[in-house]
C-alpha cells in the first residue's frame, strides 16, 4: 500500500487503494475505516512557514511509517463510524481556516489556488495573513495541550515519511521565560533562559523551529514549547550567544527600563542588586475629574503602598526601583486582581457605567453637556458616599476647578399656623453649616444648581428641590429672624414641600368617595329642597373654603345644581346668626333709601348682604331659584333703570341677605358697588371674567367681600389664562402675577405639539396649585340616576347648487387668505382668518345666510325640517341650538309654513321668561329654537328629549352647555342628541379640530380652542 508523498512542502494524499476527494459519494462513508485515527501535522507549507493541518489515518503501529487517509475537515468527519471528542472538533475547525481553499476565498480574488500563491506578495502575506495564521495556530496549540486524545507530529520538510518517533510532547503548562541580570561596575549582564517543568536551559546553539511570534512557540527536539508572556524577538539573540552586556554608562536607563520592566513581566534572577517582594497597603480610589473636552469622569485608581495606577492596565505586578548607596533594590509588590475586580463590580451594582477600564461615568449621563454631567457625578458620589467608605473606596477631587461637598444634607422645618398665613421657620443642614432656605430662593427659581458653602466648597443642589420648592420659594415672602411667610391659600404647596398636616387638609378632596374627610355640616332647617349626596359635599367644601378664608371654584358639569349647593351655602351662613331660622315671608320687598330697615324678615344676621354677578338671561332664573328654595333669603334684585344709583347704596343693601345684578350692571355701578362691604361676591358663568384685560375684570376685583365664589362648568374657554384671571378673583395671588403664570405654565404646557416629561411635570405642578380650589362633578361621577344620552352624528349631502356655491367662494375665500397670511403673518391675519371661516360655515349650513339672492335649497336644512317633522308627529320637545341667529330666522319660517308650533330665544327676546314658559306648559309648542349665545346657560328644559346642534364650534364645551339644558338633574327620559354636519364642508374639519385640540380640557378642567390658537399650517388646512 502506498504511503504519504511529499510534494513542494505538502503532505499529499495518498492514491492507491484509497479513495480520493474526487471520488468521495454517497458510498465514502463505507470506505471510511472506523478505527481511524486523527492526528495533526506540524509542517512547513510553501510561502506560509510552519503551520499545522488535522490528517485521518490509518492505526498507527511502532517503527512503520504512518499510513494517511485524508486531510480532516469539519464536513468529512462526519464520514466516519466513530465519535470525536469536542476538543477534537475543535482542532479540526480552526485548522480549517488556514487551508488552501479558505485562505485563497478570504484573501484573493484569483480564480484558483496556485494563481493565489503565484501572485501572492510578501506585503500581503505579512500584514493580511500572517496575522490569521498566528490567531489560529495558537488557538490550535492551546486546544492540544488541552486534548490528551489528539496526537500531534513534526513532519520535517527533506524527509518523505511520517513515522511514530515524530510525536510531539506538548505539556499542558507553559514554559516560562527567566532572566539571569549580573551587575558589576563595569557592567550589567544578562542571559534568557526557558523554564520548562521546572528545569531551565538556554537556547545558545539549538535551533528552535518558531510556529508564532507573539507571544512565541516553537518546536524544539519533539517537544512544542508555548509562552503565554514572551515574543520570538526576545529569544532570537540568545540562540546566538550566551549573554547580552550593556555598558557601565547605560546601565541606569536599562536598570530603569528593562530591567524593572523585566522584574515585572518575567521570572527574574538577580546578582548585584536587591529583588525584595512583599505585599504592602493598599486602597481604592476613585477620582473626579476633568477630562477631555471639559469632560468630567470618575477614574478608578488602585493605590499599592503609596503608588497609584490606573485601573484595567494589564500588569498584575508593581515595581519600583530605588537607588541608594550605590546599589539598586527594586520592590515588587503583587496586584490582588480579586480584590480590585470585587471593587469594579461594586460600581457597577451601584450604577456606574465604564467608558474605559477606569473611566466611569453614572448610567444615562448626559455627555454632551459637561455641567450636567459633573452635577450627576457629585450626586451620586453624595447618594453613595456610605456605602463606598464601607468598601474602602476613597473618594478624591483632582484638579477640579472648583471642591464640592460630597456629604448628606436634610432639612430641618417649624411651620406655625397663623390667621391668614403660615410661618416658616426652614433649616438646610450641610455638614456643620445650617443653612436659612430663604437662601437658596435664587438658585431655586432661576435653577442654579451650585451654592457656595461659607468654607468655599459648592453644595450642588438636589435637582428634586427644583420640583418641589420652585412654586413654595415663588409664592412665599421673607419674614422675620430668616423664616418664610406663606399664604393660606397655598397650603397644598406647604404640604408637599415641607411634608407637614394642617388644619385644612380636607378641603381638598381628589375622589368624590373621600367626602368622609370633610367635617358634617348640618344642612340648613330653612332650605326648601333635598339635597342630593355630591351636593353635600359640594355644599360643606363651600362652606370650609368659607371658614378658612380661601375662595373657591365651583366647576360643575351643567346641569348639576351649583345654584342649590350655592343657595344652601348662603342660608348656612345667614341662619346660623341666628337662633332659630328667620321667618318666612309671602313676597320679597325693595326698600328705597327713606325706608326704615326693621321690617320682619330682613337681613338681621350682623352679616353683610352677598352679591351675585351673572349674565343678565339668569337674573330672574337666579331671583326664582332663591324664592323657591330658600325663600327665607331676602334678595334685592340690582337691575334695571330704577336702580339705586348712589355712594350711600350700602345703606339700603344691608337689609339684604342677597344681592343680584348683571355683569353689565355691576362694571356700569362699580364706583357705587365698590363702597359696599360684601359677605360673599359670587359670579356665575365667571368665564365672562376671562380677560384680566377687560372692563368687567377690573371691575370684580374692586369690589370688597370677605369671601369669593365663583361657578361655572367651563372655567377654561380659551386658554389656561382663563383659568389664572377666576382663580385670581377668589384667591389674589395663588397662581402668581399674569405673566409669571404664563411664561411658567402657559406657554410650556399649550406650545409643545407632543407631550413632554417636562410638560407632563408642569401639568403636575399646575393641578398641585389649584387643586385645593376647584370642585367640578361630571354626570357620570355623582348622577347616576340620570338618563342615558345617545349622541348622533347626521352628515348631510349639500345640494348640487349649494355645493357649486360653496366650491367657488371657498376658492376665493382660500386666496384672499393665504395672500393675507404672506403679505402680513399669521398673527395679523387672524381677524381676516374669522370673518373667512364663518363665511364657509355660513355657507355649509344654507347660502341664503350671506347670498341675499340664492334661490336653491340646502341639504342640511331638508334633514333639519324632515326630523324636526317626525320628532312632532311622535309627541317628543326638542331644542334646535345654532350659532346663527339668522339660521333660526330661516327655519322659523319654514316652521311657519308647514304650520308647527314653537318658541324662539335669541339675545333680541325681551319676553324671556314668557317664550320658556310657552315652551314648558305648551303641549303644542314642541319645537324651541335657541341661539347659542342667548340660551346655552341658565336653561332648565327637561321637558325637552331632543337635542339639534346645526353647526359645530370651536368649543366643546359650548355645545355640552347646550346639551345640559336637557340632561340634567330632573331629567327622566333617554335624551337624543343630533349633530348636524355638511359632508365635503369645513364643518367637518372644525369636527376633527375639536376632537384634536381637547387636550387641555382634559388636563385642567375644560377648554375650548378659538382660532387665535391655530397655526398657518392648520389653518391652510381648514380651507385646503
Amino acid at each position: 500500500m502506498a504511503s504519504s508523498q511529499m510534494a513542494g512542502g505538502f503532505i499529499s494524499l495518498p492514491t492507491c487503494g484509497r479513495a480520493t476527494a474526487s471520488s468521495a459519494g454517497a458510498h465514502v462513508k463505507h470506505l471510511r475505516p472506523m478505527n481511524a485515527e486523527l492526528i495533526v501535522v506540524f509542517t512547513e507549507r510553501h510561502r506560509l512557514g510552519l503551520t499545522a493541518t488535522p490528517y485521518m489515518v490509518e492505526p498507527v503501529q511502532e517503527n512503520q511509517p504512518i499510513r494517511i487517509i485524508e486531510q480532516a475537515t469539519p464536513e468529512r468527519l462526519n464520514d466516519y463510524d466513530r465519535p470525536f471528542s469536542e476538543l477534537q472538533q475543535q482542532v479540526v475547525k480552526t485548522l480549517d481556516y488556514l487551508s488552501d481553499r479558505r485562505l485563497h476565498k478570504k484573501f484573493s480574488r484569483e480564480k484558483t489556488i496556485k494563481e493565489f500563491y503565484d501572485k501572492l506578495t510578501n506585503d500581503t502575506l505579512e500584514k493580511n495573513i500572517r496575522p490569521e495564521i498566528e490567531k489560529r495556530m495558537l488557538e490550535c496549540i492551546e486546544l492540544l495541550a488541552l486534548a490528551n486524545d489528539t496526537p500531534a507530529y513534526f513532519k520535517d520538510a527533506g524527509y518523505s515519511h511520517l513515522y511514530p518517533s515524530d510525536l510531539l510532547e506538548v505539556s499542558m503548562v507553559p514554559s516560562e521565560a527567566v532572566f539571569s541580570f549580573e551587575l558589576t561596575p563595569e557592567a550589567l549582564d544578562y542571559r534568557l533562559l526557558v523554564r520548562d517543568l521546572g528545569r531551565d536551559f538556554a537556547l545558545t546553539g539549538r535551533q528552535p523551529r518558531f510556529i508564532t511570534h507573539a507571544p512565541c512557540s516553537f518546536i524544539l527536539n519533539n517537544r512544542l514549547y508555548r509562552f503565554t508572556d514572551i515574543d520570538s524577538k526576545k529569544l532570537q539573540p540568545f540562540i546566538e550567544k550566551k549573554h547580552i552586556r550593556i555598558a557601565a554608562q547605560s546601565i541606569p536607563t536599562y536598570m530603569e527600563k528593562f530591567v524593572k520592566n523585566c522584574i515585572r513581566d518575567f521570572t527574574v534572577t538577580a546578582t548585584g542588586f536587591d529583588i525584595i517582594e512583599r505585599e504592602g497597603s493598599r486602597k481604592a480610589i476613585l477620582s473626579l475629574e476633568m477630562g477631555l473636552g471639559q469632560q468630567p469622569v470618575l477614574i478608578l485608581k488602585f493605590n499599592y503602598a503609596g503608588k497609584s495606577y490606573l485601573a484595567g492596565t494589564k500588569s498584575s505586578v508593581y515595581v519600583e526601583m530605588r537607588h541608594t548607596n550605590q546599589r539598586y533594590t527594586f520592590v515588587k509588590l503583587q496586584r490582588h486582581t480579586d480584590w480590585e475586580q470585587q471593587i469594579v463590580t461594586l460600581l457597577g451594582s451601584l450604577g456606574l457605567d465604564a467608558a474605559t477600564d477606569c473611566y466611569y461615568r453614572p448610567h444615562q449621563m448626559l455627555a454632551h453637556d459637561p455641567q450636567l454631567s459633573l452635577y450627576n457625578m457629585v450626586t451620586w458620589l453624595t447618594a453613595n458616599q456610605a456605602t463606598l467608605t464601607e468598601a474602602g473606596i476613597e473618594v478624591e477631587q483632582s484638579q477640579m476647578p472648583a471642591q464640592y461637598y460630597l456629604g448628606s444634607s436634610d432639612i430641618e422645618s417649624r411651620v406655625t399656623e397663623g390667621n391668614d398665613w403660615f410661618d416658616l421657620r426652614i433649616l438646610v443642614k450641610v455638614g456643620n453649616y445650617y443653612i436659612a432656605f430663604h437662601k437658596f430662593r435664587r438658585h431655586i427659581l432661576h435653577r442654579t444648581r451650585e451654592f457656595e458653602l461659607p468654607d468655599g466648597t459648592y453644595f450642588i443642589i438636589p435637582e428634586v428641590w427644583f420640583t418641589r420648592y420652585s412654586d413654595l420659594m415663588h409664592f412665599a415672602k421673607p419674614g422675620d429672624d430668616d423664616n418664610l411667610i406663606l399664604d393660606r391659600a397655598h397650603f397644598n404647596l406647604l404640604k408637599e414641600a415641607v411634608a407637614v398636616t394642617t388644619s385644612l387638609d380636607s378641603i381638598a378632596p381628589d375622589q368624590l368617595d373621600t367626602s368622609a374627610a370633610f367635617t358634617t355640616i348640618d344642612i340648613p332647617a330653612a332650605l326648601q329642597a333635598t339635597l342630593r349626596p355630591y351636593q353635600k359635599m359640594g355644599f360643606s367644601w363651600m362652606v370650609t373654603l368659607a371658614q378658612n378664608k380661601i375662595g373657591g371654584i365651583l366647576a360643575d358639569d351643567m346641569g348639576l345644581g351649583k345654584t342649590v349647593q350655592t343657595i344652601t351655602m348662603l342660608l348656612h351662613f345667614y341662619q346660623h346668626q341666628h337662633e332659630t331660622p328667620p321667618a318666612k315671608t309671602e313676597a320679597p320687598m325693595q326698600l328705597s333709601l327713606f325706608d326704615a330697615p326693621a321690617i320682619t324678615g330682613f337681613n338681621q344676621s350682623h352679616l353683610p348682604p352677598s352679591l351675585i354677578g351673572m349674565p343678565t338671561s339668569l337674573v330672574h332664573n337666579w331671583e326664582h331659584e332663591i324664592r323657591k328654595f330658600a325663600p327665607s333669603l331676602k334678595v334685592y334684585v340690582y337691575t334695571g333703570q330704577q336702580r339705586i344709583k348712589s355712594k350711600d347704596i350700602a345703606k339700603v343693601l344691608r337689609h339684604y341677605h342677597v344681592v343680584l345684578t348683571s355683569y353689565g350692571i355691576l362694571r356700569n355701578d362699580i364706583d357705587y358697588l365698590s363702597q359696599v362691604p360684601f359677605h360673599h361676591i359670587i359670579l356665575d358663568e365667571s368665564q365672562n371674567i376671562k380677560n384680566p384685560a377687560s372692563k368687567i375684570y377690573d371691575a370684580v376685583m374692586a369690589l370688597q367681600s370677605t369671601h369669593k365664589l365663583v361657578l361655572t362648568g367651563t372655567p377654561i374657554e380659551n386658554s389656561l389664562s382663563d383659568l389664572w384671571a377666576q382663580m385670581n378673583f377668589v384667591n389674589p395671588g395663588v397662581l402668581g402675577t399674569l405673566n409669571f403664570f404664563k411664561n411658567k405654565f402657559v406657554t410650556p404646557i399649550t406650545r409643545q405639539k407632543e407631550e413632554t416629561g417636562e410638560q407632563q411635570e408642569l401639568e403636575t405642578r399646575l393641578k398641585t396649585l389649584i387643586h385645593p380650589f376647584i370642585l367640578r362633578r361630571t354626570k357620570e361621577m355623582v348622577a347616576t340616576d340620570l338618563p342615558p344620552v345617545s349622541e348622533q352624528v347626521l352628515y348631510c349631502d349639500m345640494t348640487p347648487e349649494q355645493q357649486q356655491v360653496y366650491e367657488r367662494e371657498k376658492s376665493g375665500v382660500r386666496n384672499e387668505l393665504i395672500r393675507a397670511i404672506e403679505r402680513d403673518g399669521m398673527q395679523k391675519s387672524g381677524m381676516i382668518a374669522l370673518q373667512a371661516l364663518t363665511r364657509m360655515r355660513q355657507l355649509a349650513n344654507h347660502p341664503a345666510l350671506v347670498i341675499d339672492n340664492y334661490e336653491g335649497s340646502s341639504g342640511k336644512y331638508e334633514m333639519i325640517l324632515e326630523n324636526l317633522e317626525s320628532i312632532v308627529q311622535e309627541k317628543h320637545k326638542v331644542l334646535v341650538f345654532s350659532s346663527f341667529v339668522k339660521d333660526l330666522q330661516m327655519i322659523e319660517k319654514e316652521l311657519e309654513t308647514r304650520q308647527l308650533t314653537y318658541s324662539k330665544l335669541t339675545g333680541a327676546t325681551t319676553d324671556r321668561d314668557g317664550v320658556i314658559r310657552r315652551f314648558k306648559s305648551n303641549d303644542e309648542c314642541r319645537i324651541f329654537l335657541i341661539s347659542l349665545k342667548a340660551g346655552g346657560v341658565g336653561l332648565n328644559l327637561t321637558e325637552a328629549d331632543y337635542v339639534f346642534l346645526l353647526n359645530p364650534w370651536w368649543n366643546p364645551a359650548a355645545e355640552l352647555q347646550a346639551i345640559n339644558r336637557s340632561h340634567r338633574i330632573g331629567q327622566t327620559r333617554n335624551v337624543f342628541v343630533y349633530r348636524f354636519i355638511s359632508t365635503g364642508t369645513i364643518e367637518e374639519k372644525i369636527a376633527l379640530l375639536q376632537e384634536k385640540k381637547s387636550k387641555l380640557a382634559d388636563t385642567f378642567i375644560n377648554s375650548n380652542n378659538p382660532i387665535a390658537d391655530l397655526s398657518e399650517d392648520e389653518i391652510r388646512e381648514l380651507f385646503a
